[in-house]
């Protein structure tokens, strides 16, 4: 905590120092970096006193929200608002001008935007920019100040206290799970040389045998019979070899175009709530760069539809490449996707271009997309190009 100023001489009431604190040590036990973030914001707002909390994370480009924790919204009031914000009016101030930021009424602040049909109504206002490693990670957001028309000097300190906890927090589950990642790793590639080096053999050394019995079998049944147990162990040797693709480290340093999927889908746990399910199939390493990056934008974009959109609980990612195409399907159990939209070149639900920039994509190597109902309800999103 060197360089931390806890505000003592501010502190009317000592339980707020003692809330702090506790605070500070409930955020600093949590290692799951999603689970971290909804605590922060619900310390938040017991410390400052707010009705409402929220945590925006920055995107990529640091222009934008790519992740929106809340707290004190209950969920039927969530679906009545729809739209998560995405750190535009008073909430991109802190993102253009990483500060603290009081507000006694948003409504009067010139850079509000209002807010959308069922959203409560929230008039006090508290900002507070997170930092992680000398860079912005995400904003504080609170709300309705519970016992007053406004929160204080004294709630903007514990909370930039607080937040700079948050940091610290955010900065140790990143690198717990980049450990737990290289632990891994290593687990994988064990494992990848066992399949390799003993099942494979053993399963091929079994259907060479059987093809050596088919020949001798005078009972055409029998023979019959043994061809569909050859048939299903050469299915079996081409499922773990594609198992074997997806285990055996990386070809470079430079990364692969399986590893880059499987980051975009971490990424996208966050917004989603939930792990996506990843299946690969075939040599997806040795794609073309550019055909490997128009494969990741597309995943990247289907999955941020799925969470701002679909209401999902679960999502499949099957990534594909045989000698002549790459193929991408993201299926998923949601509402669906409106009827005017399915299959079309038309605009997405939120106003922007995704379904269309996933078609064009796709048309500018030579390939195809579709997206429509799924089998059983959600979407499912299949896009293909030629290598």
């Amino acid at each position: 905590m060197a360089g931390w100023r806890i505000p003592y001489e501010n502190l009317s009431d000592p339980g707020q120092l003692k809330a702090l604190l506790d605070a500070v040590l409930v955020i600093e036990s949590d290692l799951d970096l999603t689970s971290l973030l909804r605590r922060i914001v619900t310390v938040a707002t017991d410390v400052a006193g707010a009705r409402y909390g929220a945590l925006g994370v920055l995107d990529e480009d640091r222009v934008g929200l790519s992740e929106f924790v809340y707290a004190g919204i209950d969920p039927a009031t969530a679906d009545r608002i729809g739209h998560l914000p995405e750190g535009r009016g008073v909430l991109g101030l802190l993102i253009i001008e990483p500060r603290p930021i009081r507000i006694r009424d948003v409504a009067t602040h010139p850079d509000s935007g209002g807010f959308p049909k069922g959203h409560p109504p929230m008039r006090s206002f508290l900002g507070v920019p997170i930092w992680v490693r000398g860079a912005v990670y995400g904003n504080l957001y609170l709300t309705e100040k519970r016992d007053a028309e406004e929160f204080s000097e004294v709630d903007e300190e514990l909370v930039s206290v607080l937040a700079r906890a948050a940091g610290l927090a955010i900065e140790k589950a990143r690198l717990h799970t980049q450990l737990s990642e290289l632990t891994l790793a290593e687990d994988r590639e064990r494992i990848a040389r066992d399949l390799h080096d003993t099942v494979i053999q053993r399963v091929f050394a079994v259907g060479l045998s059987l093809q050596a019995l088919v020949r001798r079998a005078q009972d055409p049944e029998l023979a019959e019979r043994l061809q569909t147990a050859i048939a299903d162990l050469d299915e079996t040797i081409r499922q773990v070899r594609t198992t074997i693709f997806a285990l055996e480290p990386l070809p470079s340093a430079e990364g692969g175009l399986r590893a880059e999927a499987l980051e975009v889908c971490t990424q996208a746990v966050r917004s989603l709530g939930f792990n996506p399910e990843v299946r690969f199939e075939g040599a997806l390493d040795t794609l073309p760069r550019n055909i490997a990056s128009e494969a990741l934008a597309t995943l990247r974009e289907a999955l941020s539809n799925v969470a701002r959109h679909a209401r999902a609980h679960r999502v499949e990612v099957v990534l594909s490449a045989t000698a002549t195409a790459v193929s991408l399907a993201v299926l998923d159990d949601g509402v669906g996707l409106p009827r005017d939209l399915a299959n079309t070149g038309a605009e997405s639900v939120d106003g922007g271009r995704g379904l269309a920039n996933m078609r064009e994509r796709a048309q500018a190597l030579g390939g195809s997309f579709s997206a429509g109902p799924r089998s059983g309800g959600g979407t499912q999103l299949d896009w293909r190009a030629p290598v």
